[in-house]
């Protein structure tokens, strides 16, 4: 047994760091190409998104929506619902956060808690839509959540465009008034922006993965996502499971939005979270921790370290930014070639042991 699981922890480990040096491997290649010394390239990446404290600083700011975004896409999908609307979850979720803040008279981290909530309620809101059609209509949870998140981006740049402009500022700019001060999590420097989102960010992830492996709806989302059929016989509720799990994901997709509007832009932006792409490298970083909250928390700061280390490399070496992107891209195209060699290999042994009964019992299913 104790073979059984070191074999098993070694490949949870090696999968994704075979996928992330080959991935590195391919983006050395397209930098070869270009005429450009890779080693050189991912040289200066690395120091300047890991190892110098300004980038390492915005590196882990960036990364705290990331991997909230990540827990809440690995909520969902350990139960066996694919949420896909983490997008537009965190525009209605950080929308709602930024009206309450401007337009309530709340002070002090207790406004700031109030306005959090909020904005997580109505995510929540949000992504019990699509479970609901799942639920009333079999709509596909795949298709209405990716769908929501185009319709939602689009009315959530309405408010910032026409009736919450800021217009004493920048005219061109879509964008609201700024919070208040009091609202503001406590930014440690003006040299960076380091604040203490980040701190509140990896205690909710810690608390999440201790959801996951401690608690009884924990158990109950794992065993209905490994099982469904299973679930209901042993008396557990698919259907409570699914509004749960749902429930969860878009309250921590709002939450993830709510630390960026309180951290670090202080108002609502129009596209900003469609545009930093925050739910979607999430998604990737997830992925590559195969669910787990912890190891999602660590590769959203590689991830957020590799976005930030391209945007330094175009500044440095003339690298385009987009190699981050390639390099992403080929991290979760090789962490899906193993889920479906996998899935495939699954598949084959249980169609193998079907034609053996068969056989066995002369034919009879």
């Amino acid at each position: 047994m104790d073979e059984l699981k070191k074999k098993r922890l070694f490949d949870s480990a090696a999968s994704p760091l075979i996928a992330i040096l080959a991935a590195l491997a391919v983006g050395a290649i397209v930098m070869l190409l270009t005429g450009t010394n890779p080693l050189y390239a991912y040289k200066e990446m690395f120091t300047k998104s890991f190892f110098k404290p300004y980038y390492l600083a915005e590196t882990l700011v960036r990364s705290a929506p990331i991997m909230l975004s990540g827990v809440a896409a690995a909520t969902a999908w350990r139960a066996g619902y694919i949420n896909l609307g983490m997008q537009g979850q965190m525009c209605v979720g950080g929308l709602v956060a930024a009206v309450m803040a401007i337009y309530l008279p709340v002070h002090s981290l207790w406004g700031t808690a109030l306005c959090i909530l909020g904005g997580m309620a109505a995510a929540t809101l949000i992504a019990l839509i699509p479970t609901y059609l799942d639920y009333k209509f079999n709509a596909s949870l795949i298709i209405t959540t990716l769908m929501l998140n185009y319709a939602i981006n689009h009315i959530t740049n309405y408010f910032v465009a026409y009736p919450m402009r800021d217009t004493a500022g920048d005219g061109m700019a879509q964008q609201s008034v700024q919070i208040e001060q009091s609202l503001r999590f406590f930014r440690f420097s003006n040299k960076n922006a380091m604040n203490t989102s980040v701190f509140i960010a990896i205690l909710v992830v810690i608390l999440m993965y201790f959801v996951f492996t401690k608690t009884k709806f924990g158990y109950e989302s794992k065993i209905t996502g490994l099982n469904k059929n299973f679930a209901n016989y042993g008396g557990i509720k698919s259907m409570k499971t699914m509004f749960q799990t749902m429930a969860l994901s878009g309250a921590l997709s709002g939450f993830a939005a709510c630390i960026e509007i309180f951290g670090v832009r202080y108002r609502y932006v129009n596209s900003m979270f469609s545009s930093t792409g925050y739910a979607w490298t999430g998604l990737m970083a997830m992925l590559i921790a195969g669910y787990n909250p912890l190891l999602t928390l660590v590769y959203s700061i590689f991830l957020a370290g590799l976005n930030i280390g391209g945007t330094a490399l175009q500044r440095t070496v003339g690298v385009p930014m987009q190699i981050a992107d390639i390099i992403q891209c080929c991290i979760t195209l090789f962490i899906s070639v193993n889920f479906l060699y996998e899935f495939n290999k699954k598949r084959s042994g249980k169609c193998r042991k079907k034609v053996g009964k068969r056989w066995e019992t002369g034919g009879v299913a």
